[in-house]
């Protein structure tokens, strides 16, 4: 994953809840937007990614999208649009980086609860330079309700194969959550979360993550070793979460950073393969949070 600021959106991405196709749309889940603690909170303006049923895999194309199509988001009745609130720009991805389409985006002037992103062009998918997409990030006008489980309407309108109807689930926390996310901006915007290495190797590029609390947005933090093989992330010296390796074996080691970095509360990991090939998942998680998880394809 890339987190980058593009036109005030960031991109970033983490699966949370899974949503049910209704036709030939993609199934599509909701995923909290890591740079920030509010957007999927009570009483908050609604801020999160939309990820559809696409491997992360970087091999793995994403959606082909034809030229004139339009997406339509359509929150329920619950949510509050607030006037006054812009709406919020729109980012485009596929799974390490933001995708350059031609797209526009506004509110329904029938429905303010319908905001709708409409290609200008075409985004081809499965050529080299051209991933597809596999998720759109919105920050929109409309204040989220009471902390529940809500159904928003993803609608493909003359998408070719993909036209068709699914709802994704946006669960509402009664308040604003602790945030994990990997950190791609200090290697020149190469993708940490999907890496392969030879058995016996260091991954190529170290493994950046940010986290965002809530109640501490100026902690700082650092890494402890812990006693299962594991990361212990510390904020201001205190546990408030943990890095952890399953499936082929992977040895983690924390990097330290300088008082800068520590205050932005980005950490950093080095990861080396064990001898086994296979597939090991890289998983951070902030106590009340949820998880961020990357893969490292052992050769």
């Amino acid at each position: 994953m890339k987190i980058g600021f593009v036109a005030g959106a960031v991109v970033a991405l983490s699966s949370f809840l899974v949503g049910s196709a209704l036709a030939d749309a993609p199934s599509t889940t909701i995923a909290y937007q890591p740079m920030i603690s509010t957007g999927l909170a009570a009483q908050e303006p609604f801020e999160a990614w939309f990820v559809f049923d696409k491997s992360f895999d970087p091999s793995v194309p994403g959606l082909a999208i034809p030229a004139g199509a339009t997406i339509r988001f359509t929150f329920p009745e619950q949510f509050t649009p607030k006037p006054g609130l812009p709406l919020g720009s729109v980012m485009i991805r596929w799974t390490q980086g933001s995708v350059p389409a031609k797209f526009s985006v506004q509110q329904d002037p029938q429905d303010p609860r319908v905001i709708a992103v409409h290609f200008n062009a075409a985004v081809p998918a499965g050529e080299k330079g051209n991933p597809g997409i596999k998720a759109i990030h919105l920050r929109t006008p409309e204040i989220n309700p009471e902390a529940g489980d809500y159904p928003i309407s993803v609608q493909f309108v003359d998408a070719g194969p993909l036209s068709g109807t699914t709802h994704a689930v946006a669960r509402i926390t009664p308040k604003p959550v602790p945030n994990i996310a990997v950190y791609n901006q200090l290697h020149g915007g190469k993708g940490e979360d999907w890496q392969r290495v030879g058995a016996g190797e260091e991954a190529p590029i170290p493994i950046d993550f940010l986290a965002t609390l809530p109640d501490q947005p100026r902690a700082s933090l650092s890494l402890a070793e812990s006693a299962n093989g594991g990361l212990t992330i510390l904020a201001d010296g205190k546990p408030v979460g943990s890095i952890s390796a399953t499936g082929a074996p992977v040895t983690l080691t924390p990097h330290p950073f300088g008082p800068g970095y520590a205050r932005l509360g980005i950490v950093e990991v080095r990861a080396k393969a064990g001898s086994a090939p296979g597939m090991a998942q890289i998983v951070a998680e902030l106590r009340g949070g949820p998880q961020c998880v990357i893969h490292l394809v052992i050769q």
